[in-house]
């Protein structure tokens, strides 16, 4: 039975099914290579704070309200942090594979969502045109773009909740195409879930919600009275859910004394701020955001609009037109709010100017795939080619992006040195419940991901820092190990002889590791 309606579904939508194994082959090709890895690259920083939680979930019982890092910077690790349900789905899944397959579910889950996510693109296309190639075109595209396409592969919520939102715009615009008002509220149940997975969303939920009533306002028979009170529960309960877990969020980080993920708004205040923000756009991230080719396309998909803008006002494409329009707005908004961030953060672009891209380029399709004939066949042979040279430069890219030598970001990598950490703690029979002080590493986690050990990661000046410094930094947080690079510790070469009375040396490579002598050092 179960067989025979697998067949039958295969049989009903075979370009459905064909897309979503292509889809998938494509993300096996593209991250299989780099499920193993722990974070690296650009923001490893921000990578092992997300890993943490899933780490720290598992070893402390699951506690989903009460999340934590391994960093000892809150007490107890104790942090609000926008909805954990990527690494907590990683520790439950470590309960059937091991521990040491959190990372790579982690990855993996990150990797199915946004597959997901290009599926349900490829629907929204595919379902009004018929044309399986330019229905394909916006998953290539969000994988050519070196910044979307590497950390969708990773551990950070932005990529996951895109994913969903686009989810979300696929049963929002069929409720307008059949009417039918489940999947308006599947529409604001996925769309809630991306914006509680990352708050940039939830601007894309009330523009949603914003235009739903606007157009009810103007079509009453768009919805019965029962469905309008039913609209109207379920935004509340919406707005609701999120305004409760941010209230949660910031009493846990009142009550644990946490500035791990402290959510604040950063706009540009004055001239040199702005300056520094344009340059560092122009000069690292654009190229960053999208090839040369995405550009051009994203300008032609802008022509397009304007030539198809009768029709784009039509019913047929008005709700995609008006979210369109929304989501432009809400870049906007974003970058006034946020912009000061954008000179350090390149992921910050994808749940705020990742939507109006995308949807421009579905709008372009969707006024592409009316012509017929030879024109059909003309657009469907040069978009296939462009979507071969999208995935193809999106790979090439994504390997590069994973290198170590990327250039100029990987000048201030300072993972390297801490690969094989762990392993290296075991070897030397460093228990797993050991608190460390990972040396010369600004990063409040990463670290502490590479060594597998809960403790404090520290970065002061190496000139003029003595032991006694360090055991009073240790002591505070009963911290009994001290690990740090080869090369900071040549930098402490004038203390060495007071290491050696304060402190066991343990190992050299890859990392220096130290045990303190005096557990009862007072502090």
């Amino acid at each position: 039975m179960v067989r025979s309606r697998f067949v039958a579904a295969l049989r009903a939508r075979p370009a459905h099914w064909g897309a979503l194994l292509l889809f998938g082959v494509l993300g096996l090709v593209f991250y299989g290579p780099f499920l193993g890895r722990l974070p690296e690259g650009l923001h490893a920083w921000a990578q092992a704070d997300r890993l943490s939680l899933a780490f720290n979930f598992y070893d402390f019982g699951f506690d989903f309200w009460r999340p934590r890092t391994s960093s000892l910077t809150s007490i107890g690790g104790i942090t609000g942090v926008e909805f954990p349900l990527q690494p907590y789905l990683a520790a439950l899944g470590g309960l059937v594979f091991g521990r040491g397959a959190i990372s790579p579910l982690f990855r993996l889950f990150d990797v199915a969502v946004t597959v997901l996510g290009f599926w349900y693109l490829f629907r929204i296309v595919f379902e009004r045109t018929g044309n399986f190639v330019l229905a394909l075109l916006p998953g290539a595209f969000l994988l050519a773009s070196p910044t979307y396409a590497f950390y969708a592969g990773t551990y950070l919520p932005d990529p996951t909740s895109l994913s969903l939102t686009f989810i979300g715009y696929y049963y929002w615009l069929r409720f307008f195409d059949v009417r039918q008002f489940r999947h308006l509220l599947v529409a604001l149940a996925v769309l809630t879930l991306a914006s509680l997975l990352k708050t940039t969303s939830g601007l894309h939920l009330a523009a949603v919600v914003g235009i739903t009533i606007l157009w009810a306002c103007q079509e009453p028979e768009l919805l019965s009275s029962r469905q309008r009170r039913q609209l109207l529960i379920a935004v509340a309960a919406a707005f609701g859910v999120l305004v409760v877990f941010t209230l949660h969020n910031q009493q846990l980080n009142t009550t644990y004394a946490s500035l791990q993920f402290l959510a604040e708004l950063r706009p540009i205040t004055d001239a040199d701020t702005s300056h520094t923000v344009l340059m560092r756009l122009h000069r690292d991230w654009l190229p960053e955001y999208a090839t040369i080719a995405m550009y051009w396309l994203l300008v032609g998909c802008a022509l397009l609009a304007v030539v198809f803008g009768r029709a784009n006002l039509r019913r047929a494409h008005l709700p995609l037109t008006l979210l369109l329009v929304a989501s432009v707005a809400i870049g906007y908004v974003f970058f006034k709010l946020m912009g000061a961030q954008f000179s350090v953060h390149d992921y910050y672009m994808i749940c705020s100017f990742g939507p109006p891209a995308v949807l421009a380029l579905v709008l372009a399709l969707l006024n592409l795939g009316r012509y017929r004939g030879v024109a059909r066949v003309g657009i469907s042979l040069g978009l296939g080619v462009l979507l071969v040279v999208f995935v193809g430069s999106g790979f090439k890219r994504l390997h590069r992006r994973y290198s170590d030598d990327y250039l100029p970001f990987s000048l201030y990598y300072t993972h390297g040195w801490m690969r094989g950490g762990a392993a290296q703690l075991r070897q030397l029979a460093v228990p797993a419940t050991a608190r460390v002080l990972v040396l010369d590493d600004p990063a409040p986690n990463l670290g502490l991901v590479y060594f597998d050990r809960r403790g404090l990661t520290w970065k002061p000046e190496l000139n003029g820092l003595h032991s006694s410094n360090l055991l009073d930094k240790m002591a505070g947080d009963s911290l009994n190990y001290l690990i740090m690079s080869p090369a900071a510790y040549a930098k402490l070469a004038p203390e060495h002889a007071a290491l050696a009375t304060d402190f066991a040396l343990l190992g050299e490579q890859p990392a220096v590791v130290l045990r303190r002598r005096n557990l009862a050092y007072p502090w």
